[in-house]
């Protein structure tokens, strides 16, 4: 059984010697391990168009050990393409994806293994004792699958899982509703994130603002009958403001004349149409960008020693089945 080890990176080069030391020691314990049944490994690591030493020092590592390969993504494309070109190299029974600052503990590899011999198709790790943040409850209120609470990207995939995912098209990624769209049987284990082993956190707030709003948009439609239900109860209570004044006229009440009455109207008519259009647009966006079919990501260098996984790389069988990307 072959595990592969999926990680992108992006100016993680202080990081790089001391993950590459964990990983070696934890690989060597799962493969002792003859209960897990893995017999070989492999470390897939993606260059997310990093402005630092990260890919010379992943092309020294690949030079010296066969079972690692690097792929250089051409620019940032952000976390959720770079997972995703990993995965599509990846060539394990089971692959596991985590990142490359260390706050996803390689430790933790032997239990994602003995959960999927167990019988668990895909096994990921959750924040323990960490209350569910903000984000994590309006997405799952808003989406039709559920994302478990403060799960993380640090998962194993079998097989077949990556597959199925493989087989998704879609842009706009949140790989973790994703993944839970899929179903199969999963299960998650607890952890304690630590801190970052060395530099700074490159995922701003920008980027996971953008990723809860994927998220929003490729799996739920609640905002659009928001928005419907937002400019219906917008008409009612225009048509309850008429009534009030056709019946204050007959009544012979006192109508106080001005442009106060008629400004607010305006300004709140004009506020929900404008909202509205704004989600619709959005969505339009997402369809702008699906229907132009450019690929998810582009390859400006594949870097392995391994003859076994250049030539397998190129069958038919192993291509990812989405557009195919560019290779030098």
């Amino acid at each position: 059984m072959l595990l592969s080890i999926v990680i992108p990176c992006r100016n993680e080069t202080a990081n790089l010697p001391e993950l590459y030391r964990r990983l070696n020691a934890v690989i060597g314990e799962v493969i002792a391990d003859r209960r897990l049944n893995i017999n070989e490994a492999e470390f897939v690591f993606v260059d997310d168009g990093s402005t630092d030493e990260t890919l010379e020092h992943l092309r020294m590592l690949a030079m010296k050990d066969n079972r690692l390969q690097v792929v250089a993504l051409s620019r940032n494309f952000g976390h959720q393409a770079a997972l995703s070109a990993g995965i599509d190299y990846a060539r394990g029974n089971a692959v596991v994806v985590m990142d490359a600052d260390l706050q996803h503990p390689p430790e933790m590899i032997p239990q994602f293994v003995t959960q999927w011999r167990a019988g668990y198709e895909l096994v990921y790790a959750y924040r323990d004792g960490a209350r569910p943040r903000l984000g994590y409850r309006l997405i799952n209120a808003l989406m039709k699958v559920r994302v478990p609470p403060e799960a993380a990207d640090f998962r194993l995939m079998d097989r077949r899982v990556v597959e199925a995912f493989r087989n998704m098209p879609e842009r706009a990624r949140f790989i973790r509703g994703m993944l839970s769209w899929l179903g199969f049987r999963q299960t998650g284990i607890p952890y304690d994130q630590p801190e970052r082993f060395a530099g700074h956190r490159t995922y701003t707030i920008r980027q996971t603002g953008r990723m809860a709003l994927y998220a929003v948009l490729a799996f739920s439609s609640v905002p659009l009958r928001m928005a419907s239900v937002l400019g219906l109860m917008t008409l009612l209570a225009g048509l309850g403001y008429a009534v009030y004044i056709l019946y204050a006229r007959m009544a012979g009440w006192p109508i106080e004349p001005g442009w106060t009455a008629l400004i607010l109207t305006v300004l709140i008519l004009g506020g929900v149409q404008l909202l509205c259009l704004g989600v619709i647009a959005e969505y339009i966006g997402c369809i702008f960008e699906e229907v132009k079919h450019r690929p998810l990501y582009v390859v400006r260098e594949h870097i392995t020693t391994n003859r076994n996984i250049s030539s397998t790389r190129h069958q038919p069988d192993t291509e990812p089945p989405r557009t195919p990307k560019i290779q030098t």
